[in-house]
């Protein structure tokens, strides 16, 4: 078991170097290391519950819940922090968190999304949570076998290593690494809110487009979004079902288009800015960086869908623009 937490150290110190280049593929790097950490530790803390369930299953029933443990042992991460948050293991503030990091782990790694402006303070909290993951899971045992190999980075916080190593070592060894992290510039609110900012700002400029640009009658932006969302679905079968059991338009005809607009209850019914700028607002505002990077990600998740259609309408509506210049010029 010592063994599993030296070369824990061994990782988190090496992601300290990468987080002090501030280089955006290091603080990619660095995210990975961190989130590598985390998931083996939940996984090892999974690990003993199933030793506990083990022994208490010989006198009595067994003292956590078997399938979330089985689950927990498995390859989901949500796995894993399910368990962490029922056995009360980590607050849920920090499960929150930790989940939303990880997303970001995947975008960072499987997509190769760079998320820059905000992938340093990212991995900075996530090695900050890291450490108290690592502070809070104690072993049943320390002891070490004789093949161990502690590397030079665990070194530098264990010291010299025996066959018994005591948990005040490596207690002592998270609270150095969350220390040193703690002196790095932490501006992980800031840096959400700039990029919070930033994303309301290209939207507000798509639909500024749509309205200044759009052929036909002029519309308000409030009808640009509803548009937004409608043509990509208007022609669905789900649209003409939806008409069908609600009394629209037959025909799909300019009548049943205007039907549909009106009528179909959209997620966004108006323009969405105003009230992004609040949210906006309430994260500059906040203090606490769970709850702060939790208002961020929902902020996120819940726009994307009529962020990503404002967007496409942007780009069809600017690649016409073009195709009509370009067919002018050729006249």
């Amino acid at each position: 078991m010592m063994q599993f937490f030296a070369d824990q150290i061994d990782q988190m110190d090496l992601a300290l170097d990468q987080l002090a280049m501030n280089d955006r593929n290091f603080n990619r790097f660095a995210l990975m290391l961190i989130d590598n950490v985390v998931e083996l530790t939940l996984h090892n803390y999974a690990k003993d519950r199933s030793y506990e369930n083990d022994m208490w299953g010989r006198f009595s029933e067994p003292r956590y819940d078997p399938k979330l443990v089985t689950a927990a042992l498995g390859q989901r991460f949500d796995s894993k922090i399910k368990l962490a948050r029922s056995t009360k293991f980590l607050s849920d503030a920090v499960c929150n968190s930790i989940q939303y990091l990880h997303s970001f782990r995947n975008t960072a790694y499987h997509r190769g999304l760079r998320h820059d402006g905000i992938l340093h303070s990212l991995a900075l909290f996530y090695f900050k949570n890291a450490c108290l993951v690592l502070a809070s899971h104690t072993p049943m045992v320390w002891s070490s076998g004789s093949g161990a190999l502690i590397s030079h980075r665990a070194a530098k916080y264990l010291g010299k290593v025996g066959f018994m190593v005591p948990k005040a070592a490596f207690d002592a060894a998270w609270e150095r690494l969350r220390q040193v992290a703690e002196s790095m510039n932490d501006s992980m609110i800031s840096d959400l809110h700039g990029d919070m900012r930033e994303t309301i700002e290209r939207t507000n400029g798509s639909v500024d487009f749509l309205t200044e640009n759009g052929f036909g009658e002029q519309k308000g932006r409030s009808a640009v979004v509803i548009d937004c969302q409608m043509w990509p679905f208007v022609f669905t079968d789900a649209a003409k079902k939806y008409a069908e059991e609600n009394g629209g338009p037959k025909s799909t005809d300019r009548k049943y288009v205007e039907w549909i607009s009106s009528n179909y209850p959209w997620s966004v019914k108006s323009d969405p800015i105003p009230s992004w700028l609040k949210r906006l607002d309430a994260l500059k505002q906040e203090v606490d960086p769970h709850v702060a990077l939790k208002k961020y990600c929902d902020f996120l998740n819940q726009t994307e869908e009529i962020r990503s259609r404002i967007g496409e309408a942007e780009s069809n509506l600017d690649s016409h623009i073009q195709q009509l210049i370009d067919e002018a010029r050729g006249k």
